[in-house]
């Protein structure tokens, strides 16, 4: 039996049918631990660990402690930057160069709120290691060249870590305050978010789980070196645990307020819970602020976020009219039947299945044939035909992030207008990807893992 560790106020509901999914999906993705957060209200009703924050020294896992929380850092950025634009700090539709000087031209002109919606036409890339100290965000950033601007600005949204490491830059220059410090003085302290720190030397201060690596007979491994970078501090690099995140959430769904206080406004509340943009690929799907994806789930609006770096996985589900949200951090894989399993439990019954039944649709040789091609951004992906059937090659060269293993050719089965799935050998589920259709009639964007990637 894996270990459990509660702090949780379970207000007499029957929690044991959760636990045991929890411990299931744990034994079966090969995690070592993870804990698990539910708000309903204005309260934590559940808050629990299980298993292991380091399989080497056999540490509980407990609701303090703290996990990299990957891309849901960036609600946190973008938090900060909405409520200095509600004290009249800064304008969300004026150039960055407004207030970061330095910048290349092409970075100068986009706008805080392309920079907050993904969509300023941002490339990607996952930065693994180098400076760390307070100085590296201002001089990489300032570094960049205007080939970080893949295409044009407001055309497409695709998720770029890049994006949020400037909105971070700017919250720095307009305050006149070092990042890491300027997030601790605005969130942390207000909502009392004791261990939550951009510092990862301070992070290690505190209990926190390492990421874990490896599946089947291997079994999991500490991932090492430990991931480190200054530049990653806005996009991924928060520090968190989901006691700390709790705090951030009740207040979220009760207007902005928490322990009887205002902390946040109702207006930074509102644009945060507000979508920008929509999904190119997915019928019905939004993007907001902090990468936040908007998505109708039968009765409900559901605001999600999903990610996996450096070994850390990271899931929440926020649904603001049942005033309702679960976080689960793990150091192996997402558990997604673990929250589907929660949101049965509070959530009132769904009209529709959230599942996407994927049946095969017919494809002509001129459709196939139009959208043959390599697409890029970060990660290389091309669209080839073998025998009139088209397939899809991972071509990412080693050393940045793909998902599929290199080299190998994947049939693709079209099942929706512009959206399709390929299969990997062993996978659990297929890859979905869509093609936006560019005005010449032909694929310009292949979007996967919300990332649009260009063609060459």
């Amino acid at each position: 039996m894996i270990p459990c560790s509660s702090v949780s106020a379970q207000q007499g509901r029957d929690f044991r049918e959760l636990e045991k999914v929890a411990l299931e999906e744990l034994k079966e993705t090969n995690t070592p631990g993870a804990a698990i957060l539910i708000v309903s209200g204005d309260r934590v009703v559940f808050a629990k660990g299980f298993g292991v924050s380091d399989i080497e020294t056999g540490t509980p896992v407990t609701p303090d402690t703290l996990f990299r929380l990957g891309v849901l850092s960036k609600i946190f950025v973008a938090t900060v930057l909405v409520s200095l634009a509600e004290e009249g700090k800064v304008d969300l539709a004026a150039p960055v160069s407004k207030y970061v000087k330095g910048l290349s031209p092409k970075l100068s002109a986009v706008t805080a709120h392309q920079l907050l919606s993904q969509t300023a036409g941002m490339t990607e890339e996952h930065f693994r290691f180098g400076l760390w100290d307070d100085s590296a965000l201002g001089s990489v950033v300032r570094s960049w060249k205007d080939d970080r601007v893949f295409t044009e600005p407001g055309k497409i949204f695709s998720s770029s870590h890049q994006s949020y490491d400037i909105v971070g830059l700017m919250t720095q220059e307009i305050t006149g305050k070092r990042f890491a410090d300027l997030m601790n003085d605005k969130i942390f302290k207000p909502l009392k978010m004791s261990r939550s720190t951009y510092r990862p030397l301070v992070a290690v201060t505190y209990p926190f789980s390492q990421g874990h690596s490896g599946r089947g007979k291997e079994g999991p491994r500490v991932v090492r070196p430990f991931v480190l970078n200054g530049v990653g501090w806005p996009s991924i690099s928060l520090f968190s645990s989901v006691n700390d995140l709790s705090r951030f959430w009740i207040a979220f769904l009760n207007d902005g307020r928490l322990d009887g206080n205002q902390v946040l406004t109702p207006s930074v509340i509102a644009k945060l819970s507000t979508a920008y943009v929509a999904s190119p690929v997915a019928p019905g799907e939004e993007v907001g602020y902090g990468g936040l994806h908007f998505s109708s789930n039968g009765r409900y609006r559901v605001l999600s976020e999903t990610s996996s770096w450096a070994g850390i996985h990271t899931l929440e589900r926020i649904v603001p009219e049942e005033r309702f949200a679960i976080v689960i951090l793990a150091n192996g894989a997402n558990l997604r039947k673990t929250a589907e399993k929660a949101m049965q439990m509070f959530l009132p019954a769904q009209t529709r299945s959230d599942a996407r039944v994927n049946l095969p649709l017919p494809m002509t040789s001129a459709e196939a044939s139009s959208y043959v091609g390599t697409y890029e951004n970060e990660r290389v992906m091309t669209l080839l035909l073998k025998d009139g059937r088209l397939f899809l090659r991972e071509d990412t060269p080693a050393g940045r992030v793909g998902t599929l293993p290199s080299g190998v050719e994947l049939p693709v089965t079209k099942v929706g207008e512009h959206y399709f799935i390929a299969t990997a050998p062993g996978a659990s589920e297929p890859l979905a990807f869509g093609l936006v259709i560019g005005g010449s009639g032909k694929a310009e964007f292949l979007h996967v893992g919300n990332r649009a990637l260009k063609r060459r």
